[in-house]
């Protein structure tokens, strides 16, 4: 098993993306067990209900991970919640998870959408690195 620090947490629902804000988070894969990963985050307690239905209705999420360091691509996930902790005024909450990945890269989307922007040349490269380091919401994923 690796463990990693889990920066940035999403959920994508519904063709709009809802970030979380986190004090803390773990991500375990559990490569020799064949069952994925498992992930802990800790989140402020107005989120409580929500967690609690997505848990109850056995919900599988389309989740997406910053794992390490702001500046990685997310990893995505299908999770389920499988246990909700409630400390003072956060949540901890436990999920299960299964990688996945999409056909289109986010550095696809960025390239796409600063073309669709009118840049070109050198101003297109400056723009996609300095994005590809911070790795911005692309306007999709906004709406």
């Amino acid at each position: 098993m690796k463990t990693f620090k889990a920066i940035r947490f999403q959920i994508v629902e519904d063709e709009s993306m809802k970030e979380y804000m986190l004090y803390d988070g773990v991500i375990i894969n559990k490569e020799n067990s064949g069952t994925g990963w498992l992930l802990e985050i800790l989140i402020d307690e107005i989120h409580l209900e929500t967690m609690e239905s997505y848990m109850q209705n056995g919900t599988i999420l389309d989740t997406r991970v910053v794992i390490t360091r702001a500046s990685n691509d997310p990893a995505m996930f299908e999770s389920t919640i499988k246990d909700i902790q409630v400390l003072d005024d956060k949540i901890s909450v436990i999920f299960e998870c299964h990688i996945y990945t999409l056909r289109q890269t986010y550095a696809e989307k960025l390239l796409e959408q600063l073309v669709n922007d009118g840049l070109s040349g050198q101003s297109l490269i400056t723009a996609f690195n300095r994005k590809m380091q911070s790795k911005p919401k692309l306007k999709d994923e906004n709406e």
